[in-house]
């Protein structure tokens, strides 16, 4: 459980900076899922942890592990995006996790 908890507090993380960085940078097209991806992936590398080792998943080599973990945290960020924004009925102006839904056209 405490594995779960730690993967869900660094998507937390991960969706904050990333928020920070797209509004101090700006908002080009892009920048949010690229940078979710980098910080994700870079974050899990840094403190070394892999999420299917934690969990006794016999994967073939460690790093293996640290990068599906990265993916993994990058994944849940999108669950916090969705939380965030039935919490605040606002969601980002460009929240490219989500995308942007439009109605759908009459084409017959």
């Amino acid at each position: 459980m405490y594995i779960f908890a730690v993967v869900a507090l660094l998507a937390l993380a991960t969706v904050k900076l990333v928020d920070f960085l797209v509004e101090f940078l700006g908002d080009h097209t892009g920048m949010r899922t690229l940078l979710t991806y980098v910080l994700a992936i870079g974050g899990v590398w840094l403190i070394d942890f892999s999420m299917l080792e934690s969990w006794g998943i016999a994967v073939r080599d460690h790093s293996i592990g640290v990068w599906m973990t990265g993916f993994i945290v990058a994944g849940v960020t999108s669950a916090w995006r969705a939380l965030f924004g039935y919490l605040t009925h606002d969601r980002a102006t460009v929240d490219e996790t989500l995308g942007e839904h439009r109605e759908l056209r009459k084409v017959a």
